[in-house]
């Protein structure tokens, strides 16, 4: 069996109610998620972390057990709940308090180019 993150932006609709519902405090995925998880990530207390894409056959062998499936009829993109050992490397891309690593760079890279268009 293999175990790899789905992209994350098509849970954004899921953010708050698996946090307010399930108690759901992070969530790992690949490709970074959308601004609109933001506010509701921060007032559940919730962080993202995020994984490197393609990296499914090391973050398998850091499942020590699938401890729970839920929404099985989704398939493949049911939610597990796993025990895991050195699980990683993972990267907060989005912190409970609404600091957003992806925001962050789109800026910066936003403002360099400014930068850049400035000296043409």
């Amino acid at each position: 069996m293999c175990i790899g993150t789905t992209t994350s932006a098509r849970m954004v609709r899921f953010t708050e109610p698996l946090g307010a519902q399930y108690g759901v405090r992070g969530i790992c995925g690949k490709g970074g998620f959308p601004d609109e998880a933001i506010e509701p990530m921060r007032r559940q207390g919730m962080v993202y972390f995020a994984i490197v894409g393609g990296a499914a056959a090391l973050e398998t062998t850091q499942i020590e057990e699938i401890e729970q499936v839920e929404w099985e009829d989704l398939m493949p993109e049911c939610l597990w709940k796993f025990r895991v050992k050195d699980f990683g490397p993972l990267t907060v891309g989005i912190d409970a308090h609404g600091n957003s690593l992806y925001r962050d760079v789109q800026n910066a890279a936003k403002k360099k180019l400014e930068e850049l268009y400035a000296r043409l």
